[in-house]
This record gives structure tokens, C-alpha cells and sequence, in this order.
């Protein structure tokens, strides 16, 4: 766009502002009282000694040891989710998950559910973007058992017609409740948006996939994905290391890999120049508005400022979008901020529903607060209260034995290493207002964010033209 287009696209917006947003800002909130006591430092979590070793086919396993409650838990990580799915079967990662648990070739989902309980156990299986996560728990006492299952269910899945069946007709009525959403059509809209053909773009299975699932393809996606040499296995609890190695050396000992390993995932795109899609939804009364784009991976020296600045921007219920068109405006009850992070890159994206009149004032509002990430650094307060937040999330959040199992999974996964799990809370405070202001003009600038709105074409369509050309899409 020329320069004097930008200048005209300018002042229409400053006459919008006028029209749909008046600058009423609230007053300023009132400074806690001076005789508080001051917050105490968030100390780093401790990384617990974690014992790693590999077994000869290929399997990484971390033994953690939490001794007191005589509790264990148990993570297999399999690198392959819904990004190594192929293409024409978008999502069956998550039907595969789905039909794991129920029924091995030694096992009905019966039997599973049965010998769980007899050692105070559960059993889950799930799919991410990157990896299938299948997560036990059990009484210490009976960790021989809960690994046993836990490879059962990983290594002999049935597949049979009956429960493959079953889960279709489930996927499928979920499929339906979903489409009845804005919040689904938005997620769809939006992935398909800022990822096009990349394999992030796939948010869940579609009625074509399901139509085309059978066993004998679950059972060949199964046997592709799930090998020992792409796999880690987490022990944590109060568990005696060498029983356990010899445990898991028992129920995984013989895995073999079959083929070639699921390729990696290509890196995320990058961000692109400002574009607005709406999906129209006949007769609503709000507008659900989405506008983000892809951020740096996990490993990538800002991460942390990025985390730190969506922090102030818009992740957390004092943040300043929050504040805005919450607290002073008065356009959405529950405007939410989201930096989720992936192995090949991660995604920047703010939510809101709002009253379709005031649509574009809210549109307006987003950029507004996303320019002055970069324009401007934010206060003493802002950078505490996001750090303070940040820290207090990964400190309670890892608390519990079954988190602490999870957050090394899902840093192999991203690939980080072990020690990863200590370091969270040092480089959080490390973050600088400097850093932060950086990581607003590299991520965060109004001009390079994908917005999708879905709404009612009718009310919205006038609105979004405000802010350039609008694309219709279907999700």
C-alpha cells in the first residue's frame, strides 16, 4: 500500500475513532497502600536429579525422584501429532488417540479400566500439534502394572470395528456441536489464515476424514508414528530408580521401530502484512474477533520478552487491552490474550466477543494497544506484575508431581532440554523493559497481524472495511 494510502487509511480511522470509540479514558487505578509489604522474590524451581538413560531400542527415559507421597506418574511423549498427519486425513491424530485406550490385543478397554483401578491408577491419551502424550498415574506400589498398560496401550493398539466405529460417530456429533460456535469457526478460520498449508493449520478432524477412518488406516498411521527412537518416557514420584528401570526395561524392552521416522515439521511462516477475513454468521448479535500471528520459537533468544510483553499486552486480567475494552469501554465481558508455544514456531493470538456495533471501536482498540507495544516501554508496575505473574504460574502450576512429569515432556517435545525446567523462573525476571519494547516492534506492530472476524457479514462488513480490503472466507 503507497504511503498516501496509508495517510487517507489513517485519517478514516481517527474519523471512526471519533464516531465509534470516544476517548473517555478511565482514571488511573488507585497505588496499593504504601504500608503493604512487599512481594518476595519467586525463587527458581529446583530441578529435581533426574536419572536419563536410553534403552537399546532407542527409548529416552528421565527417572525423577520425589520422595513423601507414595504416589507415581508416568509421560510418553511420542513426537508425530496432528502436523504429521497426511495430507486428505487432516486431524485422524486426534480419532487415533481417541481409540488407543480402548482395547489392545491382549486387553478390552474393560479390562484396562479394571486393572487401573486396582492400583489407584489412570490412564489418558492425547494428540498435540507434535506429539501424542499418554499419561498414567498410580500408586508407587504399582508402577510394574501402570507401565505395563501404559505399553500395552502404546505399543498393541486393537483398532477393532466396533470401537473405531464408535469414535467416529463421536467425532462426528462433536464436529457438528462445534460448527454451531463462533468460537470453532473463528479457531478454523483463523489457523487456516495465518498457516495456509503449513500442518499447523489443522485445528481437528473434518466429516471427510471421519468418513474415510477404518482400522486397518489407524493401525498404519499407528505403526508409522509410534517407535521407541522418537519417544521419551517420564517417571516421577516416590520410586526406587533401579526397580523402575528394570520395570520399564520389562514392559518397553521389546519396541521395535518400524520404517522411517515422521519427518520434522517444517518451520512455522512468518508473519505477514495486515489482512482481515469475516465468515459470516446470518443473525448474530456479536462479533467474535480474532487478530494475531506467528511469534518466535521456544529456543529463540526473545521468547521471554515475548512472553513477558503479551503478558502486559493482553494474557492476563490486568493487562491493557483487558483494561481497555473491559474495564473502560465496556465492549466484551471477557477479552483473552494466548502465546502458545510449539515446536516449530509459536502463535500470538488476542480473543474478544463483542456487540456487533461497536465491532470496528473494539478492531480500533487492538491495534491501538498492539502499536504501543512497540511505541512506547512499559512501566515499573506493568513489567513486576507480568514477571510476578508469569513466575507464580510456572511455580504453583509445577507443584503437583503429574505437571512436573508433563512440563519435561513437553520441552523434549519443543526441544529443550531437562535442566529447561529450572531455568523458567530466572529467565522471566531477566526480562527487560527494553527487551520487552523490542519484542513489540519485531511481534507485536498492528501492521502485521491476520484478523479474522465472524459475525454477521451484514453489521460487520462496513465496519471492517475501515481498515482495508475484507476477504470472505469459510471455515
Amino acid at each position: 500500500m503507497k504511503k498516501t494510502s496509508n495517510l487517507a487509511a489513517s485519517a478514516a480511522l481517527l474519523g471512526a475513532a471519533a464516531l465509534l470509540a470516544p476517548a473517555v479514558r478511565a482514571a488511573e487505578p488507585a497505588p496499593l497502600p504504601k504500608e503493604l509489604p512487599p512481594y518476595g522474590a519467586d525463587a527458581p524451581l529446583p530441578v529435581p536429579a533426574i536419572a536419563k538413560s536410553t534403552l537399546p531400542n532407542g527409548l529416552t527415559v528421565w527417572i525423577v525422584k520425589r520422595p513423601g507421597f507414595p504416589k507415581v506418574s508416568a509421560v510418553l511423549a511420542v513426537r508425530g501429532g496432528t502436523a504429521a498427519d497426511p495430507a486428505g486425513m487432516e486431524g485422524v491424530a486426534g480419532l487415533l488417540a481417541a481409540t488407543m485406550k480402548e482395547g489392545t490385543a491382549k486387553r478390552s478397554s474393560r479390562r484396562i479400566a479394571e486393572e487401573l483401578q486396582a492400583v489407584g491408577g489412570d490412564l489418558s491419551v492425547a494428540a498435540s500439534a507434535d506429539a501424542f502424550y499418554l499419561r498414567g498415574s498410580a500408586l508407587a506400589s504399582g508402577l510394574p502394572s501402570l507401565l505395563e498398560l501404559l505399553a500395552d496401550v502404546a505399543r498393541n493398539p486393537a483398532f477393532t470395528p466396533g470401537e473405531v466405529d464408535l469414535a467416529k460417530e463421536n467425532a462426528l456429533q462433536e464436529i457438528e456441536a462445534q460448527e454451531a460456535t463462533p468460537e470453532y469457526l473463528a479457531a478454523r478460520a483463523f489457523a487456516k489464515a495465518v498457516y495456509g498449508s503449513h500442518p499447523y493449520h489443522v485445528v481437528s478432524a473434518t466429516r471427510e476424514t471421519v468418513g474415510r477412518v477404518a482400522p486397518a488406516l489407524l493401525r498404519a498411521e499407528h505403526a508409522r508414528r509410534f517407535r521407541p527412537d522418537s519417544a521419551l518416557l517420564v517417571l516421577a514420584g516416590d520410586l526406587d530408580e533401579a526397580a523402575a528401570k528394570a520395570a520399564v526395561a520389562r514392559a518397553f524392552g521389546g519396541w521395535a521401530a518400524t520404517g522411517s521416522p515422521v519427518p520434522s515439521t517444517p518451520p512455522s511462516p512468518p508473519a505477514r502484512g495486515r489482512e482481515i477475513f469475516l465468515v459470516d454468521r446470518p443473525g448474530s448479535v456479536q462479533s467474535t474477533v480474532v487478530a494475531g500471528r506467528p511469534g518466535p520459537d521456544v529456543s529463540d533468544p526473545d521468547w521471554y520478552d515475548v512472553l513477558v510483553a503479551n503478558t502486559i499486552y493482553a494474557d492476563a486480567f490486568g493487562s491493557r487491552l483487558v483494561r481497555n475494552i473491559r474495564e473502560e469501554k465496556g465492549y466484551t465481558y471477557s477479552p483473552s490474550g494466548d502465546f502458545a508455544t510449539r515446536r516449530a514456531g509459536s502463535l500470538l493470538e488476542m480473543r474478544a466477543d463483542v456487540r456487533n456495533e461497536v465491532t470496528a471501536a473494539t478492531l480500533l482498540e487492538v491495534f491501538y494497544e498492539l502499536d504501543r507495544m512497540a511505541a512506547t516501554t512499559p512501566t515499573p508496575d506493568e513489567l513486576a506484575g507480568a514477571k510476578r505473574y508469569q513466575a507464580g504460574l510456572y511455580l504453583l502450576r509445577n507443584q503437583v508431581q503429574e505437571a512436573v512429569s508433563g512440563t519435561l515432556a513437553r520441552n523434549w517435545v519443543n526441544g529443550l532440554p531437562p535442566e529447561a525446567l529450572g531455568e523458567f523462573v530466572t529467565k522471566v525476571n531477566a526480562v527487560t523493559a527494553d527487551g520487552v519494547r523490542a519484542a513489540g516492534r519485531k511481534h507485536f506492530l498492528s501492521s502485521s497481524q491476520t484478523v479474522v472476524v465472524v459475525g454477521d457479514a451484514k453489521e460487520a462488513r462496513a465496519q471492517l472495511e475501515l481498515f482495508g480490503k475484507v476477504v470472505d472466507v469459510k471455515p
